[in-house]
């Protein structure tokens, strides 16, 4: 089949199905939102979409349709099983192969195109800060990505990351760091549920009068893979007093509900209570109604586990200036004119290094500890909110400027353009991957390990003929019935080819001639009907 040269062709191992709960947040809100996007504003002519199995096609058509019927044209998008990426790959010119993160297939992707096809292949960074990850990276040393393809990096301390993470492994185990390529694009986001609502509404319900000043910190609840409370908590006490229009709103998911019942009891033993408000289990429409009602935004980041910070994005899309601290990928969002950064402080910790008993540490622990050494500043916390919650003017001011670096780097539409640009680019540059590397070398060859566990071995020259069960069926036009997912690689006008070839015996070798060289596919078919009494050998 000859390629279509001329038509855009975007595709995917993965479903970037949206996230589960009423509130959207992390890196499945992240992905959700990226494709909702690249279908609104991306310039593809097709989006291919290789899943598992039937099934998960149908879960895809249940979970997307929706929104995809909302858009003024439907994009074309195409739905294969993972069973078909071998025949698809030569045939069509894909521009590129997307991978929602570049942990779980994106190397072993990169590995079956060096043998099937000609296109880059990508992926989005989320966490960076998890041990198993290192594994991935020592199997990406070991072959599959090239220059062709790139890793998006969402901001410029997980690039920074990655490459001391690539460095250490080289030092360690003496192999050339992977020829990938680095690239710093930041996540987009839409605002269209956000721009809808009305402030003074939002604050109407929210029982927040005109006088009143409401800082907002919103993400989950959770000290070993969010941030801690109680600096911010710390923070607000030293500078409120009873009486002041101030409201401290903590809102979000509950990852930790015994983390929420000691936030709840630090802020009675802080005296606090009467302005700090805490929220819980939030729909989409109540956070959104929380960044509207706010008038600045705080997140006092301490985990090595955030890498960009999606809620920021969302408070400058809401017009809220920034505080948080001076960590991760926070940098790259909240410049001096939009955010007040607070210094943060760490140390090489010989307790937790890699020679000791951090490797036994299952992840959540390990980030806990992490995270309890990493010291946002107090002080300079406090006088940051001392600022915001007296010059409701200023946040006003600055809140402006944040929006207006929302639309200029972070609204959807531009950030989708910057994606297709370096597809385009990467495709443009593409250079076939070198001879042989198709073979990924962390992927068991199961036929060599395991050969020794049966009989004998089914060989190009075993003759097999139809059985009386499978004359039987024939006679009364019934299919064999399928277990689950069967069909991607066992189809039944198959089994009727292979029947008729071998009717009145046939060696394998001359049946798979007779098939028009389907080797690999006619091969399994002969197994499976041996095994399902269609077919018998000979003797």
């Amino acid at each position: 089949m000859a390629k279509a040269m001329n038509k855009k062709v975007w595709a995917s191992l993965d479903d970037f199905f949206p996230p589960e709960g009423e509130l959207k947040v992390g890196r499945s809100f992240a992905n959700y939102n990226f494709i909702r996007a690249l279908w609104r504003y991306g310039t593809f002519d097709e989006y291919h979409f290789f899943l598992h199995s039937p099934s998960h096609q149908k879960l895809f058509e249940e979970k997307h349709r929706p929104y995809l019927n909302s858009l003024p044209v439907p994009p074309k998008v195409k739905l294969f099983c993972r069973t078909d990426l071998t025949r698809m790959m030569p045939e069509e010119e894909y521009t590129v192969f997307h991978q929602s993160d570049h942990i779980r297939t994106y190397n072993s992707l990169c590995h079956l195109r060096n043998s099937h096809g000609s296109f880059p292949v990508t992926a989005f960074i989320h966490s960076l800060s998890y041990p198993s990850f290192h594994g991935k990276y020592l199997e990406m040393m070991l072959g599959g990505v090239t220059a062709n393809d790139a890793i998006i990096c969402s901001s410029s301390s997980g690039k920074k990351v990655l490459t001391r993470m690539f460095e250490e492994l080289t030092e360690r185990c003496h192999l050339p760091s992977p020829p990938v390529r680095l690239e710093v694009i930041p996540f987009g986001l839409e605002t269209e549920d956000l721009d809808r609502l009305d402030r003074k509404q939002c604050r109407r319900e929210r029982g927040i009068s005109d006088s009143e000043v409401m800082g907002l910190c919103l993400g989950r609840f959770s000290e070993y893979d969010k941030m801690d409370l109680f600096p911010l908590l710390q923070a607000f006490q030293k500078i409120y007093q009873p009486g002041l229009p101030w409201r401290l709103v903590l809102a979000g998911s509950v990852a930790s509900v015994d983390y929420v019942r000691m936030i709840e009891l630090w802020v009675k033993a802080l005296g606090i209570s009467e302005a700090v408000q805490i929220r819980t289990d939030l729909s989409e429409k109540e956070k959104f109604s929380l960044y509207k009602a706010a008038d600045f935004f705080i997140s006092p980041s301490d985990n090595l586990q955030e890498t960009f910070g999606i809620t920021l994005l969302e408070a400058m899309a809401a017009s809220l200036p920034l505080i948080v601290s001076d960590f991760d990928g926070y940098r790259d969002l909240a410049g001096a004119d939009i955010a007040r950064r607070i210094p943060t402080r760490w140390g090489k910790l010989d307790l937790l290094a890699p020679e000791g008993y951090a490797p036994l540490l299952d992840e959540a622990m390990l980030h806990r500890f992490f995270a309890q050494s990493i010291c946002v500043d107090i002080n300079e916390l406090a006088r940051a909110l001392k600022e915001f919650f007296s010059q409701p003017g200023l946040c006003g001011e600055m809140g402006g400027k944040a929006r207006k670096r929302f639309e200029e780097c972070y609204a959807a539409p531009v950030v989708i353009r910057q994606l297709e640009d370096l597809w385009s680019h990467l495709k443009k540059d593409y250079s076939l991957a070198q001879k042989g590397s198709g073979v990924n070398p962390l992927f068991p060859d199961f036929y060599r390990a395991f050969s020794h566990y049966c009989t004998e071995e089914l060989s190009p020259a075993t003759k097999v003929t139809k059985t009386a069960f499978a004359v039987n069926l024939l006679s009364i036009g019934s299919q064999y019935p399928l277990m689950a997912d069967m069909r991607q690689i066992v189809d039944w006008n198959g089994v009727m080819e292979v029947l008729l070839c071998a009717f009145d015996g046939k060696t394998v070798e001359e049946i798979i001639r007779l098939r028009g060289g389907q080797e690999g596919k006619t091969y399994y078919l002969v197994l499976w009907m041996l095994k399902h009494g269609l077919l018998e050998i000979v003797s």
